[in-house]
This record gives C-alpha cells, sequence and structure tokens, in this order.
C-alpha cells in the first residue's frame, strides 16, 4: 500500500493496483467474465503535444479501438478550475466492445455506428472510474470527483489533458477469454490520505 516514503512511481504503482482490483471486481462480479490471467503492468513514460498526453488507441490493439478519458479532481472546485489530478483511459476493441457491455447487461450497441461506439465505452470508463474511486477510498483515500467521460476511436487529435507535472503513466492489460480484451492507463498525481 502506498506510503509517505514512497516516490510518485511507486504510489502510481499502488494506485494502478488499486485500478487492477476495480476492473477486476466490475468485469468479474458484473459481467460474469473470468480473467484468463493475471493483468501485465508497465510503466510507460507520457509523450505530451501541447501539454497534453498523447493517446493512440491502435498501438494497443492493432485494430479499431475505441476508448474513453475520465479525469480526476480533489474537489468540485479543482473540477470547476479542470485542474484534474489524474485521468484514466480505458481502452477496448471496437468489435468486442457491444459484446463486452451486452455481458454487463446493456443494450447491445451497433459496432457500426461510431456515436453508439463511443458513448458505449463511455459508459464502461465510467463504470471502471466508480470502481476505481471506491477502491481508493476503501483503501484510506479521499473520495475523488470523477469528469464526464471524453470517447474517441483510434486517436485522440489533440491529446488528453491532465495532470500537469505527471511524466509517467501506469498501462494495465487485462486478458479476457484469451485474448487482450481491455487496456487502462492510469497517471495519478499524489493523492490525498483522509485525515
Amino acid at each position: 500500500m502506498p506510503d509517505a516514503m514512497e516516490t510518485p512511481s511507486s504510489s502510481l504503482y499502488g494506485l494502478t493496483l488499486l485500478l487492477s482490483a476495480a476492473v477486476r471486481n466490475m468485469i468479474q462480479l458484473k459481467g460474469g467474465y473470468d480473467f484468463t490471467g493475471e493483468p501485465v503492468f508497465v510503466e510507460k513514460k507520457i509523450v505530451q503535444f501541447h501539454r497534453r498526453m498523447r493517446v493512440d488507441g491502435l498501438e494497443k490493439f492493432g485494430a479499431r479501438t475505441v476508448f474513453s478519458a475520465v479525469k480526476f479532481y480533489t474537489s468540485v472546485e479543482t473540477m470547476e478550475r479542470d485542474e484534474a489530478l489524474g485521468v484514466l483511459v480505458v481502452f477496448v476493441e471496437a468489435d468486442y466492445l457491444s459484446r463486452l457491455l451486452w455481458s454487463l447487461d446493456y443494450p447491445r450497441i451497433d459496432e457500426d455506428d461510431d456515436a453508439a461506439i463511443l458513448d458505449g465505452c463511455g459508459t464502461l470508463a465510467n463504470l471502471i472510474a466508480g470502481y476505481f474511486v471506491k477502491e481508493i477510498y476503501d483503501a484510506g483515500y479521499i473520495h475523488l470527483q470523477m469528469s464526464h467521460f471524453e470517447s474517441y476511436i483510434n486517436t485522440a487529435v489533440n491529446g488528453i489533458s491532465f495532470c500537469p507535472g505527471q511524466d509517467r503513466k501506469y498501462e494495465a492489460r487485462f486478458l479476457l477469454q484469451g485474448d487482450r480484451r481491455v487496456t487502462a492507463e492510469l497517471t495519478m498525481g499524489p493523492v490525498p490520505r483522509v485525515s
């Protein structure tokens, strides 16, 4: 568990473990899927483009990819000023998204309807972000505020805003039915503990 003596990178790793628990709990409990292996965690340098994080879904699966970003804030006030503490980006192969949402008791979506695909991935990202906020809070951190999702297909041309000063992120790769089906990236500044 992260503590005051850890480096930002190791604290980020601890938060990524909490994110992994959130993804596994949400997909296994709500969707009934069993993971076919342990998640793989990779620390990466954030590539910036005009002070925004470069994000490219095609690098994750090599196929049409939909992804959504949810930002986290320490308070409503910081959210109103768009001073993000961190960002979660959830990636799913576009062809797999409908099946995954169906398993989570959501209506099937038309895989050829970009608006439905974008909204569906945003729904998935919101679910994962909500489980993540609960995991963080249960671990003794403050309750974080979440932004509305931003969704993209294949690439975020103008990048995604994130916490200034962060230069590292963790990628968590999840195997479902023998293949990597969901990938999440997390970057986060120091999260205050509940006093």
